[in-house]
């Protein structure tokens, strides 16, 4: 325990003597761990977005024109007893789809009401895509049915792209990580040389390579606890700031909490990563150092 905190003692005072060296690292690991951790919460709230988006995309079953439109809700409704189930006759239909193309809706002024077939939705609270399918294969069964729309299809391609970004994500966060590690430990060589005469006595007089670099790795980790911190704190007032703008410009963000975006586990892997990069960038510096012929 003594030892241990004779290393923080000692990293400490390192920190306050090279405050230009401690704040170039710091800088680093902070832009480094900043971009990861938006990146991170990105994907994230967006895999989430996608995912209750799915559970909630109707199942249209498009009639032809001529069909009875009561007879072909009741017998969607004896399909899927927990949906629930709305007749949207042709002009309905229409008028929901002026209504959401907003100002562009007069391009459909030349269109009659019938221009679209009537349908029957099933709306249900939470529904896997799997039993989409299911049930799309037998709402088929419906009098007059024409076409059956579960919307897996779109859910799959977004799930598709969210899974590519991620994997594409990771490769680019290693990337990162290694070149924010190889630039934070060409910083740290600076205070490891500036302390070589240090060092070299301390050799001399038979310190162990534990003993003297204990205080520099020491260093480095909490260099990378302060970048992570002040990466994980900005990130935190971001989110507070700007998730109630995105979600007046986006309304299907509005299902969005901000531990959503920001949860607890991702904030603690930012400063933990933050700290790992901070012991890798000193071992890389110190060790070259220490095997110098004569150390």
């Amino acid at each position: 325990m003594h030892r241990t905190l004779h290393a923080f003692r000692r990293a400490s005072d390192a920190l306050l003597r090279a405050p230009y060296v401690t704040a170039v690292a710091v800088g680093t690991l902070y832009v480094a761990l900043l971009l990861t951790g938006a990146f991170a919460a990105t994907l994230g709230a967006g895999g989430r977005l996608v995912s209750g988006w799915a559970r909630e995309v109707p199942i249209s079953v498009y009639l032809d024109p001529r069909a009875d439109l009561a007879a072909a809700r009741s017998a969607a409704l004896a399909i899927a007893p927990d949906a629930e189930v709305e007749a949207v006759p042709a002009a309905e239909a229409m008028r929901r789809l002026r209504v959401s193309l907003g100002a562009e809706g007069r391009v459909l002024d030349g269109l009659g009401d019938d221009a679209l077939p009537p349908s029957v939705e099933l709306r249900f609270g939470d529904l896997t895509q799997e039993r989409a399918r299911s049930l799309a294969a037998q709402l088929r069964a419906v009098p007059g049915v024409v076409d059956v729309d579960d919307g897996a299809v779109w859910v799959a391609r977004l799930e598709a792209l969210v899974d590519r970004a991620r994997n594409l994500g990771l490769l680019l966060l290693g990337l990162l990580a290694a070149a924010t590690a190889l630039l934070v430990s060409n910083t740290l060589k600076l205070a490891v040389y500036a302390r070589r005469d240090e060092i070299e006595i301390m050799k001399l007089v038979g310190a162990t390579n534990l003993y003297v670099s204990a205080p520099i790795l020491v260093e480095g980790i909490l260099q990378g606890l302060l970048g992570g911190g002040l990466a994980a704190a900005t990130l935190v007032a971001a989110n507070v700031s700007l998730l109630p703008r995105v979600r007046e410009v986006l309304p299907l963000a509005a299902r969005l909490a901000p531990a959503d975006v920001l949860p607890a586990s991702l904030l603690a892997a930012i400063v933990a990563g933050g700290a790992l990069l901070g012991l890798l960038a000193s071992a890389i510096s110190l060790q070259r150092f220490l095997r110098r012929p004569g150390r």
